[in-house]
């Protein structure tokens, strides 16, 4: 598993291109930055020149095919479109993962051909563990949260199993783009021995202020005394 942080991706971040060394379960990152952008990468070094000469030779079946799980919400699914569009450019095979109640909103909103995507960038859907509803408006996002978090592992590992039976159409998932917040998707990276990254679509300052909780915590700054 690997982190990263962007700040501003749809408007900073010139370049992100994600290669798979599915076989050895190896992630390499290449990356440009402007000066408004913090990437932070852990890098499993190879070379770069083997790394291109076999995502060249990747052909049919043989292409790497990430699969793309945004948090369900607007901020979210933006930054995680725009770099599942970047990996497509560079020969990926996507799989880009709603929920059913997001997926339903944008077919109402864009038409019912709105989602039908190419030959290999197609869109899937999970559900959210949330009651039915057709309201045009945002999921109470604190539920939403706990929801994805404890029901959402069962219905995508049957995702991962159809993907994966689905040849010749559909190459065997050999990546996991997650949003840092469906930590879900770790576990199921686990079972299918899947090399996973995840992304963090908040601004680089902003990922910075949550790993200092553990410690605010540890030295009693919060949460604060003696407020309800």
């Amino acid at each position: 598993m690997v982190q990263f942080s962007t700040m501003g991706l749809v408007n900073h971040l010139l370049i992100l291109t994600i290669f798979v060394i599915y076989k050895g379960h190896t992630v390499s990152f290449l990356s440009a930055q402007t000066p408004s952008v913090c990437v932070c990468v852990c890098v499993c070094v190879r070379e770069r020149e083997r790394e291109r000469e076999r995502m060249e030779s990747i052909a049919g079946n043989d292409k790497a095919h990430a699969i793309c799980v945004p948090c369900p919400g607007q901020g979210h699914i933006n930054p995680m479109f725009k770099l599942a569009k970047l990996l497509h450019h560079q020969g990926f095979f996507i799989t880009f993962v709603n929920t059913e109640f997001n997926h339903k909103r944008l077919l109402k909103s864009h038409g019912p051909t709105a989602l039908a995507g190419l030959p290999d960038f197609r869109f899937e859907t999970i559900p959210d563990g949330l009651p039915p509803s057709d309201a045009d408006a945002t999921q109470d996002i604190p539920s939403l949260c706990e929801s994805t978090t404890k029901t959402c592992l069962a219905p995508f590992c049957s995702l991962l199993t159809k993907l994966n039976n689905a040849a010749p159409e559909v190459p065997p998932v050999t990546c996991i783009v997650s949003d840092g917040v469906m930590s879900f998707t770790l576990k199921a990276a686990e079972q299918f021995g899947l090399p996973e990254v995840l992304f963090w679509t908040t601004s680089a300052c902003g990922f910075l202020g949550y790993t200092q909780y553990p410690h605010l915590i540890e030295r009693g700054y919060t949460p604060l005394k003696g407020l309800v």
